[in-house]
This record gives structure tokens, C-alpha cells and sequence, in this order.
């Protein structure tokens, strides 16, 4: 028989579910600890699509890929964005050898119970979820199986962008920012609004802060001015300066040079949309290439959200 999607689907469903029955008790790791046996804490997930055994099910997938979304805290507790609904509860793991796989499972949910117009996926993702039994996080996406090869859910990583004041962020904008006075804005106003999002592009367990600036001084009709900070340890200092840039920005698998390959998303101004993905070169990341194309690329996506000058954290000028 010609394997099929479907029939590979299955295979990993079933290796998913034999690998979290092999982990041994000695191996459990609870949602609090963090490090590289609990590869899930903190991380945030929406999802892609549910694959049944059951014919009459099938496939499913959300109509909006932001209606379902999934918060792993490190505290233990998930938080669960559905159609018309919230659901929150605990979580836990029980990786295998090499943390990418293993045993996966929710405490109760609690869910509030609106009932959403069809099609919705709520009911079936809160009936499902107390019966998850494994993960396995492969190519950058994290597949949910149930037990007795009764389905998987996919999802895909994000980073929702932070909107909270953050006075280390504030002082290295203004650094990167010299033309950013109170002379140029005038007495009295608001000089612009930023927004950020924090992950770790080079794997020195440091994060490094995207901020997305909102405001006409640093926005043009191609987009807004788009900063990259890194953590020396003495405080953030300036890896790039992106300007005319779109949200979300996309962190990919891929490396060069130790550091994550980024891409930014640019329309606007009668360009048509276009992904530039950009490499690190030792010193800071410079353009490698540039692609057309209606469907994003796979990644992280950063700066997820209703990013919006509304939303954004106030900021003033320098004196």
C-alpha cells in the first residue's frame, strides 16, 4: 500500500503513545521546572488542526488560526483561548530521553460554557483534552496525541507581544534613538508607543526583546520601525534597527552563526508583500534573501496580537 499523510500520521501517533508508556517514574517533570528536560514551560501554542482515527471526524481545522490558542505557564497552569470560551487548569510532562517526547497530561479544565455558532471547536477540544497521553515537538510544532491512537492535535508555536511598561526597555530605545527629543516631538505630547516580545535567538538561555515602535515619528506607510535588543547581562544593547517593518516577525529553525534566522514581513506604500529573511553574520543580522509570498513561512511568530498605537505602552522623549 502507497503510504499517505493519514498513514504517517498514525505511525506517530502510535510512537508518541508507546514513548510516553516507556518513561520511567524517576523521569517526571512537572510544569515548574524549567531547563532543558521541560522543553514547554512557558511557551505559548495555537492550533493548527486535529487529526481523528475516526472517519466521521476527519480532519479538522479552525476556520481562524487564532481562535485556539494554548499558554503553558511555568507555574503549572495552562490558559486556553477558544472559540467563544476560556478554559484553565494544570498541566504536566514526563519527557523521554531526549525531552522531545514523552508523557503529556491535563489536570481538569475548567471552561466556561458558551454556546458558539458552528462551526466551533470547543466542545471538541474540552471533551478531548483529558484524555491527551503523549507530546512530541518535531519541526518546530507540538503534536498532542490521545490515548489508544484516538487522535493528535498540532499546534504551532507564537509569541503574543507585551504591552506593559518595562523602564530597561524605555532607556534602551532612547540609547538607540538620539533624534528622539522633546525638541522634535513638542511640549506636552506623547512621543510614540512601543510594544515588545522577549525569546531567546542564540541559545544562552538570555532572551533577546524584539520592540515594534507605534507612532508617526517611527512608522511610515511600508510599516513601523522595528528594534532588536540582546542582553549583555549589563543591561540591552542594540543588535539591529529594521525599519518599515510589519508584524508578526517570524523566528525560524534554522541557524547561521549561532543565532536564530529571522524574518520580517514588509507591504505597504504600493510594494507588494514580501518576507525578508535576514542571517547573523558574528556582529549583527544583514539581508540574505527575499521572497513574495502570500503563505508565511514556518517559525516562531513574534509580536503576535492586535498590535496597534491604541495598545501600545506610552513613551516619552528624551529632554
Amino acid at each position: 500500500m502507497k503510504p499517505t499523510l493519514r498513514n504517517v500520521s498514525w505511525v506517530v501517533a502510535v510512537v508518541m503513545i508507546l514513548l510516553a508508556d516507556a518513561v520511567s517514574p524517576g523521569s517526571r517533570a512537572f510544569a515548574g521546572e524549567a531547563g532543558a528536560e521541560n522543553p514547554l514551560v512557558g511557551t505559548s501554542w495555537r492550533l493548527v488542526e486535529f487529526q481523528s482515527m475516526d472517519e466521521a471526524t476527519g480532519t479538522r481545522r479552525p476556520d481562524d488560526p487564532w481562535l485556539y490558542t494554548m499558554r503553558l505557564n511555568a507555574d503549572g497552569t495552562v490558559n486556553m483561548r477558544l472559540n467563544c470560551n476560556r478554559a484553565n487548569g494544570t498541566w504536566k510532562i514526563e519527557p523521554s530521553a531526549d525531552s522531545a517526547n514523552g508523557r503529556f497530561e491535563f489536570g481538569p479544565l475548567a471552561t466556561t460554557k458558551a454556546l458558539c455558532p458552528p462551526p466551533s471547536m470547543d466542545e471538541l477540544i474540552t471533551a478531548q483534552a483529558e484524555y491527551i497521553r503523549g507530546y512530541l515537538l518535531k519541526d518546530g510544532r507540538l503534536y498532542l496525541s490521545l490515548m489508544a491512537d484516538g487522535g493528535i492535535f498540532a499546534w504551532v508555536p507564537y509569541v503574543p507581544f507585551v504591552a506593559e511598561a518595562d523602564p530597561d526597555i524605555e532607556a534602551a530605545i532612547l540609547e538607540a534613538s538620539p533624534d528622539f527629543t522633546r525638541e522634535m516631538v513638542g511640549i506636552g505630547e506623547v512621543g510614540a508607543r512601543y510594544v515588545y516580545s522577549r525569546i531567546d535567538l542564540n541559545g544562552d538561555r538570555r532572551d533577546e526583546v524584539f520592540v515594534y515602535m507605534l507612532g508617526s515619528i517611527f512608522c511610515g506607510t511600508g510599516g513601523c520601525n522595528l528594534m532588536l535588543f540582546t542582553d549583555t547581562g549589563n543591561g540591552l544593547s542594540l543588535v539591529n534597527n529594521f525599519p518599515i517593518s510589519r508584524t508578526p516577525v517570524i523566528v525560524s529553525a534554522d541557524r547561521t552563526g549561532g543565532w536564530s534566522n529571522i524574518i520580517r514581513v514588509e507591504s505597504g506604500g504600493g510594494a507588494p508583500r514580501s518576507y525578508v529573511t535576514h542571517v547573523f553574520d558574528g556582529e549583527r543580522y544583514v539581508e540574505h534573501e527575499r521572497t513574495a509570498a502570500e503563505t508565511p513561512p514556518a517559525g516562531t511568530r513574534c509580536l503576535t496580537g492586535d498590535v496597534s498605537y491604541d495598545n501600545g505602552v506610552p513613551l516619552n522623549p528624551r529632554d
